[in-house]
């Protein structure tokens, strides 16, 4: 069975409160690390899956990826990345 947590309000205005969530990658702790793993996005299909905010979709369009979609279980999340991103 699939937990969403994210879904449910309390939850999901804390994580809202978060750096990572207000900030965007750079203030993910991991960001440095995994940026440095990914390869170049120019021409490439991406999907993110678990997409959260939409953060590693707009960077990956950024890098001039070809086409970019995130999938996420959570609707609230989902709609937060649509507010963020085009």
């Amino acid at each position: 069975m699939i937990e969403n947590k994210y879904d449910d309000p309390l939850f999901f205005y804390k994580y809202s409160q978060m750096d990572r969530s207000s900030k965007g990658l750079a203030a993910a702790g991991e960001w440095r690390t995994l940026q440095g793993m990914l390869p170049g996005f120019e021409g490439k299909r991406v999907l993110d899956l678990g997409c959260g905010y939409g953060w590693h979709c707009a960077y990956a369009a950024a890098k001039k990826a070809k086409s970019v979609v995130g999938i996420d279980i959570s609707k609230l999340m989902l709609e937060k990345a649509r507010r963020l991103t085009s």
